[in-house]
């Protein structure tokens, strides 16, 4: 049994609210004691990279969002830079969603230009074991729309990737296309 030290710093109230809770502790404690332990079949999260490549920080407001909103429903998801990200590190995630932008005349913006160009070596090996989507930022104004979230989409299917929801294009109004990637995303994940 739990019990607070007579000389502990805390007034009438606190001493109370204090011994309920180690009266509920102590409870739980004395009966997990008496009963066999029973492992909970809770729905194990998976993990999922969230990798970003935004010139302007709308693709990495959105990766945060992606983020909470697989929280919420028992995922793990990480948000990195594609700036800290590498070809060699996909070997180690096994969910990867990318939302990037398109900058200029169809370039990854400049966070992504190095994982962008990682990727695109001669020497990556299969990534055969690694799951994928892409939300392609862009504005239809430019002949290069989403071209950067496409080849990224391309470029992993090639090297064996495969693909857990189509890639989604945004247009300069992307809620109803990001809500749309983000409820198949769900539907995947959940079916895993």
């Amino acid at each position: 049994m739990l019990t607070l030290p007579e000389n502990a710093p805390f007034n009438g109230a606190q001493r109370m609210w204090i011994k309920g809770f180690l009266d509920g502790i102590s409870s739980t404690l004395v009966q997990g004691a008496a009963a066999p332990s029973k492992s909970l079949d809770l729905p194990a999260g998976i993990p999922v990279t969230i990798a970003y490549g935004s010139q302007t920080g709308n693709a990495e407001s959105l990766g945060k969002k992606l983020a909470k909103n697989l929280s919420t429903k028992g995922h793990l998801p990480v948000v990195r830079d594609m700036a800290e990200l590498s070809a060699q590190d996909l070997a180690n995630i096994g969910h990867l969603l990318i939302i990037t932008s398109t900058y200029g005349d169809g370039e990854p913006p400049d966070n992504a230009a190095t994982f962008h160009a990682s990727l695109h070596a001669d020497d990556i090996p299969s990534l055969s074991s690694l799951n994928y989507s892409v939300l392609a930022l862009g504005d239809s104004n430019y002949p290069a729309f989403c071209k950067c979230g496409h080849d990224f989409d391309q470029r992993l299917a090639m090297l064996g990737a495969k693909r857990l929801a189509p890639i989604v294009e945004c247009d300069v109004e992307y809620d109803e296309p990001f809500a749309s990637w983000i409820s198949q995303l769900e539907q995947v994940l959940t079916a895993a």
